[in-house]
């Protein structure tokens, strides 16, 4: 956990472009991207355990952070539990790591309780902008990353949560052979593995010209850091260019790569703005810009009933004429046939 020194803007103006992709190998889309500017949020997420369970924890993660973040806008209290070991952190961090524990109960609390979503996970990155303080708060579990590009510099700010990367911080003197005899796609931090989990967190000062990626292991595996560098660093050297297109390039770099994985971009490019004047002829506010763009199969929550052997019959599926129900906790209009709501998590089951 790390905290740069830079003094903050006098105001911050930035663009947000998310896309996500199937790729070339999958059949289904497990990724989700979520882009909030009015809360200053960004995030990405990538589901694990197959169809109708990596998919729906990617969007209950997100859905999760997003609802907390409305939920603590105005300044409301964020339960104890959820900040505990975060204490010498920004409160800003501090409610990021909050956002991103209280996702992972969610995803446990369904994954526990549900035969068909049993064992589901997801990795997630978070970025929270404290446009008033001009820092960027990263959160990250899993193998999902962020990465900064500055003065034509990239950086890999979160730290994989990985076999090989806790292989070598036990024991950092392993040789290439032995490492290469690891499996290379195993994580060992994910949100709904446990109850509870431990966040990474990371607070920078950002600077203009600052160029955020936010993504999955489909575009990080598929695009080296040197093929990353190339695209955003020429998104660097023209400020007013379309940040849409650096983020397709990405994309299609790494289908063209193999595509061996969904595969999720998402850019947040810091621009530049003078400190705001006193004069009445003009809007000083900060333009806020994003628009989350989804290629192909986007990860969208299915039907969620299913047998008691826990597998899809076609009686499952949604129809036109499917009866939405309003959930009782947060009014989001979901199918009756759903077991929980798809936007809150809540169960939509009658236990008593």
């Amino acid at each position: 956990m790390t905290m740069s020194t830079h003094p903050p803007p006098p105001d911050v103006r930035f663009e947000a472009v998310g896309v996500t992709d199937i790729g070339r190998q999958r059949k289904h889309n497990e990724d989700f991207v979520l882009l909030r500017p009015e809360l200053d949020l960004f995030v990405v997420a990538d589901g694990m355990g197959g169809h109708n369970a990596g998919d729906v924890a990617s969007k209950l993660a997100t859905a999760s952070i997003r609802n907390f973040y409305e939920a603590t806008a105005d300044g409301s209290s964020v339960e104890k539990t959820l900040v505990e070991g975060y204490a010498e952190l920004a409160d800003e961090a501090q409610r990021l790591a909050a956002g991103i524990r209280k996702a992972n109960r969610d995803v446990f609390e369904i994954s526990s309780h549900y035969r068909q979503h049993h064992g589901m996970g997801s990795t997630v990155v978070a970025a929270y902008l404290a446009r008033e303080k001009g820092v960027m708060h990263v959160g990250h579990v899993g193998d999902s990353r962020c990465y900064r590009f500055r003065d034509g510099t990239l950086v890999q700010l979160t730290h994989d949560h990985s076999l090989v990367n806790d292989a070598l911080a036990l024991k950092p003197d392993l040789t290439p052979e032995e490492l290469a005899r690891l499996p290379k796609n195993i994580i060992t931090r994910a949100l709904g593995m446990r109850e509870d989990v431990k966040v990474d967190i990371r607070s920078e000062a950002v600077k203009a010209g600052d160029i955020f990626l936010l993504c999955s292991d489909g575009l990080s595996g598929m695009v080296d850091e040197e093929g990353i560098s190339d695209v955003l660093g020429a998104l660097y050297m023209e400020p007013g260019s379309d940040i849409r297109e650096s983020c397709e390039q990405l994309v299609t770099m790494a289908n063209d790569n193999g595509g061996n994985d969904n595969i999720t971009a998402l850019l947040i490019r810091i621009d530049e703005l003078d400190a705001p004047s006193s004069g009445d002829d003009g809007d000083d506010s900060p333009v806020l810009e994003a628009t989350a763009v989804a290629r192909m199969n986007t990860a969208e929550l299915e039907a969620i009933a299913a047998d008691e052997e826990g597998e899809m019959s076609a009686s499952d599926l949604p129809s036109e004429t499917d009866e939405l129900v309003e959930c009782p906790t947060c009014g989001a209009e979901v199918p009756g046939h759903n077991k929980f709501c798809t936007e809150c998590g809540v169960s939509l089951v009658d236990d008593g």
